[in-house]
């Protein structure tokens, strides 16, 4: 299996176990969505996540070679950074460390992309591109998101059809990943 493979693979998997409880049971996954923008909880898991792979990615292979002195300020800087976001930038955490967890989805999925000579790469090159800018627009308006899961989740209906769709995408970026990468 090629990295794209791989990388379409876990990225449709993960997809569909996002989407599947709110196609198998939209009433509870209506309550947990309508809570996830302003969780504290979610909120420094994910900032968490996103510390600690930064952190890594910075540490051996940003601080290499003539910016190696720098190691000693990344370990000591990134879990400051995260202190300093979870403690002043607590508004709407969890939607703000979604898209930074996007950001670096994001950039593996674009690495593998890059590596593969198929032309449907281009299907998770648009993709990758596409998060960005959803990232983006998540980590500039938050509240807009929270309106969005509100409009999304407003009945069971709408929630089974949306996530039925994103589900969708998810077999077919697992389909793509294991039979045509």
């Amino acid at each position: 299996m090629t990295r794209l493979a791989i990388t379409s693979t876990i990225i449709g998997a993960a997809i569909i176990a996002g989407r599947l409880p709110g196609v198998i049971a939209p009433d509870k996954f209506i309550a947990h969505a309508r809570k996830f923008p302003r969780s504290v909880l979610w909120g420094r898991i994910l900032m968490g996540i996103c510390a600690v792979w930064a952190g890594i990615v910075l540490y051996f292979f940003a601080a290499v070679d003539d910016f190696a002195w720098l190691k000693p300020v990344i370990v000591i800087g990134v879990p400051v950074a995260y202190w300093l976001v979870i403690q002043y930038a607590d508004q709407f955490l969890a939607i703000r460390g979604l898209a930074a967890l996007l950001l670096l989805i994001a950039k593996v999925m674009l690495n593998a992309a890059d590596l593969s000579d198929s032309p449907s790469r281009l299907i998770i090159t648009v993709l990758a591109y596409v998060e960005v800018c959803v990232a983006v627009w998540m980590a500039s308006a938050p509240h807009q998101i929270r309106d969005w899961i509100n409009f999304v989740t407003a009945n069971a209906t709408r929630c089974r059809a949306a996530c039925s769709l994103g589900a969708a995408v998810g077999v077919f970026l697992v389909l793509l990943g294991l039979f045509v990468y």
